[in-house]
């Protein structure tokens, strides 16, 4: 019998860019069910949306720099490396790999969990880790529940900030001061991201 030694949160998505919404709910998370590390995964191509107006290599190094204040929190690169469409069964039997005696929470945005019974292999990928729903914004809780059952954890916050939201305010040379770290926002001023 295997003991279970690490407790890790795995949080992906594109990460265009990432913001304090993202890091709030993943500290929040990590503290209330007692992880040991949560891992961000920026996608390399998303089966569920077009693919994002900058690069992986972008996404991933602004994903770093919004992290690297906190030390219960990674970034990996392993859907960049892999390539084609970043499929979440696929992740998280390589993560199984890397962390063999581990047991791997899958935090999803409410948003992607109301279509979750239409990701590839969702019902494998529900065998193989537990689910945590990070709700920022009105879901249909019951429909969610129908997918992972009843008990499946739904955690809400209030914060209403989004990626596209951000992305929105750079283009119309709006602030995005506070929305995203000071680290995140510097290099999206520098690289003059979002802006055509």
């Amino acid at each position: 019998m295997s003991i279970i030694s690490v407790r890790i949160g795995v949080f992906g998505g594109c990460f265009n860019p990432p913001h304090i919404g993202h890091l709030i709910g993943a500290e929040f998370v990590r503290e209330e069910f007692k992880l040991d590390k949560v891992i961000f995964i920026p996608c390399y191509d998303p089966p569920h949306r077009d693919s994002p107006c900058v690069s992986p290599k972008t996404r991933f190094y602004m994903t770093k720099l919004a992290i690297k204040d906190n030390p219960y929190f990674e970034v990996l690169d392993i859907e960049i490396a892999r390539g084609g469409k970043s499929y979440t069964i696929d992740t998280i039997k390589e993560l199984m790999k890397l962390y063999p005696d581990s047991e791997i929470f899958l935090i999803i945005g409410c948003d992607q969990a109301e279509k979750f019974d239409t990701w590839h292999r969702y019902r494998e990928l529900l065998e193989l880790c537990r689910c945590i729903i990070l709700r920022r914004k009105p879901c249909n809780e019951t429909h969610v529940r129908k997918i992972f059952g009843k008990n499946i954890p739904i955690i809400s916050l209030d914060i209403n900030v989004s990626s596209n939201e951000i992305r929105e305010r750079v283009r119309t040379h709006r602030s995005i001061k506070y929305l995203v770290p000071e680290a995140v926002q510097e290099f999206i001023q520098r690289e003059k991201l979002y802006l055509d």
